[in-house]
């Protein structure tokens, strides 16, 4: 296994902020954003992820005290940064979470999105699939709305909150037609994959292509 350590080029005796500084550099160094039709745009992906991976891991160790914490680890409450306040680290934050969730690890992404303070409608949209993708669809669509309320005008937002909202409705049909089976709940892997696929496609990914 990699050492996370190896990864952001830090000693295991780094405090806290020496992790977090390091973090942050590396993350904006291999931001997808960078790459844009450059050749090296699959490699800079592949380092970004593992720069996250890395940094979570680091993380999540020091909360439950597996290694020196500099003093400042308690701040982190058990994975990523609990709370990066400036809207540069907030962007990063959320590329990674975006990032997770194209690779359908929504509670990883989850957990990135849980250390993030300032939360604008991308940050709730981000949560409402998440959410969705782990099954969570009645605080998918409290998210959903409140993505859509912040910013009305992103069609993006406005179109998974459709869907929410569609699928919330041929549920509970369901439900009466076939003996009251719970709102959100399918009762169908079939259905249930589909609901994961559509997500991930929100996102611009494909969790079955032959959906």
């Amino acid at each position: 296994m990699t050492d996370p350590y190896s990864v952001l080029g830090v000693s295991p005796n780094a405090s806290d902020e020496e992790i977090k500084k390091a973090y942050r550099n590396l993350s904006r160094k291999y931001h997808p954003d960078s790459y844009n039709d450059n050749p090296l745009a699959d490699l800079a992906e592949e380092k970004f992820k593992e720069v996250q991976d890395a940094y979570k891991q680091i993380m999540d160790e020091r909360s439950r005290g597996g290694s020196y914490s500099g003093g400042n680890s308690g701040n982190y409450g058990g994975g990523y940064s609990g709370g990066y306040q400036s809207s540069g680290d907030a962007n990063v934050e959320l590329t990674a979470a975006g990032n997770f969730i194209n690779n359908g690890r929504y509670r990883d992404a989850l957990n990135v999105l849980s250390g993030i303070r300032n939360r604008d409608a991308r940050w709730y949209y981000y949560s409402a699939v998440a959410n969705a993708g782990i099954g969570n669809n009645v605080q998918a669509m409290n998210d959903a709305t409140q993505a859509v309320n912040m910013d009305p005008g992103n069609p993006e937002y406005r179109n998974f909150l459709n869907q929410m909202q569609w699928r919330t409705s041929r549920y509970q049909g369901a439900g009466q037609n076939y003996g009251g089976r719970p709102p959100f709940s399918t009762g169908n892997c079939c259905c249930d994959l589909w609901i994961a696929d559509t997500c991930c496609e929100c996102m611009g990914g494909d969790l079955c292509s032959c959906m």
